[in-house]
């Protein structure tokens, strides 16, 4: 009898893990965090497939049989775009059937169970998981970049490790992670998540002197981090973050009243803009150039310190004058070796249009991509990026209308747009509550803008199965529950009533219901 009720209660408790969407959530993103799939392919898709079974479970369970999915807003939309997939998945059946059904499974893990957390319970419940994983992922993306620049110092040509490049790759910056715009994404996010962070403590009062200099210095080390990789799509990430969040605080208060002052305002925001973009871009120059100096420095003195030898009388022979100025001489570059500024993106997309000439309807799906581009361009761009090749169109929308043509595309963008508008109107219209809040709903939007630019250059939007993508939909969910929590409230208190109006004693539940 003990050992059934001790095994009942341990199935409970297993039961009852499996069951937590939280929990699934924090797996999953620590799985693709540390994304091994180049270097421990077996390991990485072993682990993607535990994963995409426990997904499953809980989609049937939480969101068929318990009708959680009524709870997702614009789940009429999601489904029809991914019966749209499915359909142009099974018109090109007889190549690579599984890799586009599984790609189709893990678009729909993406928008339900990521994009979906905004139909969790109560916002309360969303920030205490927001916060566990953004704390966790400013931790774990400043100390690997501390891993990586320590890398650098000691190996200033960096580390070969089983056929991958760490430390630094064709002169940028890539540190643990074989891949410079990688690297530097890892940093911006938690450069972003310390900002967020930040507000959110300081809104609830537990933002203490330790946790400020902690987030100081987390955002020093990722800064330069991003700058050394020089990467300029990420570049762009940080410059579009900041340029939202001044726009809002100057046009959150704009009324038909005050539109003489618009031209004045918008003239002087852009300029603001221009300066933060000359601000970094300078930044960055003198960051790569001061690093240089001093990787210089050091290679230099142990060259010549090489040069210093003893004869058999125990003389001091020192090489020659040509052998130390070539040492001197040398210089350390952070710069692309790729000179080209769109680093080969433009006959990436110009490739994408071809494929799309030929299925433009229902698209090709994405696992096609290379033997469609094959098929029709002969040979599709390839970058090698450590020890592996690297074959994409580097903008997420294109990959979209290529991989499900245009039909797809339209029902996205529809879904994209009504997104938005749900996300951009209650930051305006909800001013007292976002900024009671910290404005944490201003600097997810902010996120999600800069990211769309970002994926313009990068195939980060929706189908790849990275980090990237799937933080992006966790965050785009994540600001969808404050919008929810706002209309909810505003349903309770409309502007018309006065809280003297409504009894203590309700108004007190009702907040607590809508935390």
């Amino acid at each position: 009898m003990v050992l059934n009720a001790r095994s009942h209660s341990f199935a409970k408790a297993i039961f009852s893990f499996l069951d937590n969407t939280s929990y699934f959530r924090l797996a999953f993103m620590a799985v693709l965090f540390c994304d091994v799939r180049y270097m421990f392919p077996t390991v990485y898709y072993s682990l993607v497939s535990v994963i995409s079974v426990w997904a499953l479970y809980i989609f049937i369970k939480q969101y068929i049989i318990k009708q959680k999915i009524k709870k997702i807003r614009y789940r009429k939309i999601i489904c029809l775009f991914l019966g749209c997939a499915l359909l142009s998945v099974l018109l090109h059946c007889t190549t690579n059937l599984p890799e586009n059904i599984f790609s189709v499974y893990m678009i729909g893990l993406c928008l339900f169970m990521f994009y979906g957390i905004h139909s969790e319970k109560s916002n309360f419940r969303i920030r205490k998981e927001m916060k566990r994983l953004l704390d966790a992922l400013t931790l774990i993306s400043t100390f690997l970049m501390v891993v990586g620049l320590a890398i650098l110092a000691v190996f200033p040509n960096g580390v070969l490790i089983n056929g991958f490049d760490f430390g630094i790759h064709e002169s940028r910056f890539v540190g643990v992670i074989p891949n410079a715009n990688v690297n530097a994404f890892y940093a911006v996010m938690a450069l972003v998540s310390c900002h967020i962070l930040w507000k959110m403590r300081k809104a609830e009062g537990t933002l203490t002197k330790k946790i400020k200099i902690y987030y100081l210095i987390c955002a020093v080390i990722d800064t330069v981090s991003v700058f050394l990789t020089d990467s300029n799509d990420t570049l762009l990430f940080i410059i579009t973050y900041i340029s939202f969040v001044a726009f809002y605080e100057v046009f959150k208060d704009f009324s038909k009243e005050k539109f003489q002052h618009f031209t004045m305002r918008f003239a002087i925001v852009g300029l603001c803009c221009v300066l933060i973009i000359a601000g970094f871009v300078g930044m960055r120059v003198l960051t790569q150039n001061g690093v240089s100096l001093m990787i210089t420095f050091g290679e230099s003195k142990t060259q010549i310190s090489k040069g210093i030898t003893t004869d058999e009388n125990g003389s001091v022979q020192i090489a020659d004058d040509t052998d130390r100025d070539t040492a001197d001489n040398e210089s350390y570059s952070f710069k692309h070796q790729n000179k080209n500024i769109d680093s080969g993106r433009f006959v990436l997309w110009r490739q994408a249009l071809t494929l799309i000439e030929h299925h433009p309807i229902m698209g090709i799906g994405k696992a096609n991509i290379v033997e469609y581009g094959t098929k029709y361009v002969g040979k599709l761009k390839t970058t090698i990026l450590g020890n592996y090749q690297y074959i994409d169109f580097h903008n997420g929308l294109l990959t979209i209308l290529v991989s499900f043509g245009l039909v797809g595309f339209n029902i996205f963008m529809i879904f994209a747009i009504t997104v938005a508008k749900a996300i951009l109107k209650p930051i305006f219209r909800f001013r007292k509550q976002t900024a009671r809040d910290g404005n944490v709903l201003v600097l997810i939007a902010a996120f999600c803008t800069a990211y769309c630019v970002y994926s313009m250059f990068e195939a980060a939007l929706l189908v790849d199965d990275s980090y990237r993508v799937f933080i992006f939909w966790l965050m785009l969910g994540f600001g969808l529950s404050y919008t929810c929590k706002y209309l909810r409230h505003n349903r309770v208190f409309p502007e018309t009533v006065t809280n003297d109006v409504i009894p203590l004693k309700t108004r007190i539940q009702n907040r607590l219901k809508n935390r």
